[in-house]
């Protein structure tokens, strides 16, 4: 059967994504989009005249001009500096040639000239002299070779992925590789949204697309544009856009409730997730509608959360889709712990301690019944009818009913007390709209969004990237740093690299501080770059440019919490970080330091949300929020005492011994508590009189504290393993503590020399590791000894002739 994609060259689709780019207005750029899907209409029809139920439609123009959307073709694993290297080896450029620099620096204006930041302009102006004059592949081509390259991308077939690709750009021209590029980045520029190029399709094109998340179905079912659908409903198996919520202040709550009772529920660090079930088939998928089955599993018997949840679906429910969060949930802590600082959630190891638990807070429907034009109260009470919960696999969501600014108030500060996002306020008539954010009925409220909730970070700026667009040709992202507390003559010696902030600042707050540091720029190339900077793992977040750091400036920076990332020198990073200000007025080397880094971490485990809000009238937006006059003392988190009274007694290993625990993880700290409790010991938050000892896993600024008063010896946490692993109160030996008391050290050195080695006991391989590892190297690069003195060590060592010194003693 032909088609209409098969008819029209992907040169039409591109001379209409370049007439759209370059003209200006909503209006204007919809212009030539209609008259384009008018064309392919009137073609369809001409067509399939003979065959109007046909199965051909709009979709291989729609997929094209919307790639962002896609949802049915896999990725192609190639972005900007991929595509670079793959386009210099099909054109065979050589790599130190001009053109061939300006794909592989993109971004930079000395290199990319105007075009800096768009990588499909760099690469027309570079290519066009040597792409053919005329193209020769249509719409259908284009999808084929884009198919091709996604299963070939899937399949690791490297080489069958550079001959698509090859074939690709030796038959289209210039202005068709453009936008080919720009469609195989995902990334369009067109100036337009989505819901333009939907609404331009058919008026019901941008609701149909939200309740299916399918720019296939949207195509197929609504070909003509006289028909309207009148009723469109979430249906099984095919992926909705969720019902959002938008921001609020505590303040703000009653009076957007208009005075009426709402429904407040916790707010999970997790991911979104909406389960379909029909009898023992499942499906899954993702907040952008993407299918993550293969994940949780499409029968009791696959994936790592199907198989444990099946059984909790109550008698007589065959079919329901189920709204909710994806969480990790810790076995070792029976807890739901922090999504950023642990894992992600659809890598887990199923081995390993950590585990998915879906918390569900809405149903959409139930057998054969829809159920979201119901309100929100009708729908909540269908699910606890419709499965029973267990702690670690499938739960209730924590709601509770309210209806004051001060009950909100309460709730938030429960929710940073806790180390969670924050709080989701529901009015109870709401039905279920998806993809609506705005005057919805769902409110979110978070701790990021009150001013002075939030601790603030000063950070010294070491790199810079180049903007895209307006700010091609500036300098507008920039790579942050912690210092090392080791100084030099006063000043930091290392800055580590630890979060990367491209908002919060204005145009022109941005210009005056390109021209501050404008000069001292210098080209980032990761085999000169200074030692004192260390820039940390990936690619991505290597900079365009980076700065010595005497040269720069502190930039405050706010953010909602610190997250585990490889991809800088910190081994974490901050999660939506902005710019609150520009401080000039701080000296460069005045900016946090690693060790306030780990202390800031293990206060709240990560969350930057460390005190507590008080109801105000004067919390009128995020920008305009005065400092409260009264402010209410609390406990934070980690300096808390382990709720134990539910611990019962196993042995009495710790029996009069008191013990104070510090750790840089609540959630270990809590663990090793419970331990100390479970074996007869004694847990205190601060030492005192009778402390026995303090427990840590590193040596943070309140350990230092510690160690600077000398009164008690600081233990490392894995003698705690050991003890119990024995069951026995072991002695400790040199590599068991950070720091000794005088008493302590006395009585140590009877038994053991300063490095650590045993003077009665037999060395070990492990022991000996450590004692090594103890000695200075200073102490190593002063040991001299002639041939003579090797030779004989290697004979009291070695029964036979040592294959390191045949030629030992032929002195």
């Amino acid at each position: 059967m032909s088609t209409v994609a098969e008819h029209v060259p992907f040169l039409h689709l591109s001379k209409l994504c370049q007439k759209i780019s370059e003209r200006k207005g909503k209006d204007h750029k919809a212009k030539p989009l209609l008259e384009f899907i008018h064309y392919w209409q009137d073609f369809h029809r001409k067509l399939h005249a003979s065959n109007p139920d046909t199965a051909d439609s709009f979709f291989p123009a729609m997929r094209l001009l919307l790639p962002q959307c896609e949802r049915q073709r896999a990725a192609y694993g190639i972005k900007e500096f991929t595509l670079a290297k793959l386009l210099i080896e099909i054109f065979c450029l050589d790599k130190n040639s001009v053109d061939a620099q300006k794909l592989l620096n993109y971004r930079s204006p000395k290199s990319a000239n105007s075009e800096a930041g768009d990588f499909a302009s760099v690469a027309y102006f570079a290519l066009k002299n040597r792409s053919p004059e005329k193209g020769t592949l249509t719409v259908y081509d284009i999808n084929y070779y884009l198919d091709s390259i996604a299963a070939n991308h899937a399949d690791k077939n490297k080489d069958e992925l550079k001959h698509d690709l090859l074939h690709l750009f030796r038959n289209t021209t210039a202005l068709e590789q453009k936008w080919l590029i720009r469609m195989i980045l995902k990334d369009m520029k067109l100036g337009i949204s989505e819901n333009t190029v939907l609404n331009a399709f058919h008026t019901d094109a941008r609701d149909l697309y939200n309740v299916t998340n399918s720019l296939e179905k949207v195509c197929c079912s609504l070909k003509d544009p006289s028909v309207r659908l009148h009723e469109i409903e979430i249906s099984l198996f095919s992926p909705f856009r969720p019902m959002l919520a938008e921001m609020a202040l505590p303040n703000q709550v009653e009076e957007l409730m208009k005075g009426k009772p709402f429904i407040i529920e916790t707010k999970y660090d997790g991911e979104r997730l909406q389960l379909h079930k029909d009898g023992n088939s499942y499906m899954y998928f993702s907040r952008g509608g993407f299918d993550c089955t293969e994940t949780y599993g499409s029968t009791p018997s696959q994936g790592n959360l199907t198989p444990f949840i099946h059984k909790s679906f109550k008698p007589g429910i065959n079919k329901c889709i189920l709204d909710g969060e994806i969480v990790i949930y810790s076995n070792k802590l029976n807890c739901i712990v922090s999504k950023g600082e642990n894992a992600d959630i659809q890598a887990l190891d199923p081995d390993g301690d950590y585990e998915p638990c879906f918390c569900v807070f809405d149903i959409l429907m139930l057998n054969d019944k829809v159920l979201s034009s119901l309100p929100l109260s009708e729908r909540i009470s269908y699910i606890r009818n419709t499965f029973a919960a267990i702690e670690n696999k499938i739960r209730y969501t924590e709601q509770k009913t309210a209806s004051t600014n001060d009950e909100v108030t309460e709730e938030l500060n429960k929710a940073i007390d806790s180390r969670l996002e924050g709080i989701v306020v529901k009015n109870p008539d709401s039905i279920y709209k998806p993809n609506i954010r705005k005057r919805g009925g769902w409110l979110k409220v978070k701790p990021e969004y009150i001013e002075n909730l939030m601790d603030e970070l000063d950070l010294l700026i070491i790199g810079g990237y180049y903007g895209e667009g307006r700010r091609s040709t500036v300098i507008s992202h920039f790579l942050l740093a912690v210092a090392s507390p080791d100084q030099i003559d006063g000043v930091p010696n290392k800055f580590y690299s630890f979060s990367k902030v491209g908002s919060g600042y204005t145009f022109k707050e941005l210009y005056e501080l390109s021209g501050k540091l404008g000069d001292h720029w210098q080209p980032y190339n990761p085999k000169k770059c200074p030692s004192y900077l260390m820039i940390g793992g990936g690619r991505k977040e290597q900079p365009d440019v980076w700065i010595e750091p005497s040269k720069s400036v502190i930039v405050q920076v706010k953010a909602s919490e610190i997250n585990r990332s490889k991809s800088f020198a910190t081994n974490c990073t901050l999660r939506f970080p902005r710019v609150e200000k520009i401080r000039y007025d701080k000296p460069w080397h005045d900016c946090m330091t690693t060790i306030e880094l780990d202390d800031l971490r293990n206060l709240a485990q990560g969350r930057l949300a460390t005190k507590r809000s008080v109801a105000s009238e004067e919390e009128l937006s995020p920008k305009k929020q005065k400092v409260p006059k009264e402010k209410i003392a609390t406990v934070a988190p980690h300096f808390r005492p382990t709720d134990t009274s539910s611990i019962q007694k196993v042995s009495e290993l710790f029996k009069d011994k008191e013990i104070c625990v510090i750790f840089a993880s609540l959630e270990r700290k809590q663990a090793v508590e419970k331990l100390i409790v479970q074996h007869g010991g004694k847990c205190v938050q601060n030492p005192g009189n009778n402390t026995f000892c303090v427990v840590c896993d590193k040596t943070t600024a309140k350990v230092k504290n510690i160690i600077s008063t000398g009164l008690y010896d600081v233990v490392k946490c894995e003698w705690i393993d050991n003890c119990i692993q024995n069951k026995k109160l072991l002695s400790w030996v040199p590599n068991d503590l950070f720091y000794a008391t005088e008493e302590t050290h006395k009585n140590l050195g009877e038994f053991f020399d300063k490095y650590g080695d045993s003077f009665t006991e037999d060395v070990t391989e492990y022991s000996l590791k450590k004692v090594f590892n103890n000695i200075p190297n200073e102490e190593w690069m002063n040991v001299e000894m002639s041939s003579q003195q090797i030779a004989e060590l290697e004979k009291s060592l070695f029964p036979e002739p040592s294959p390191c010194g045949l030629f030992r003693e032929c002195w």
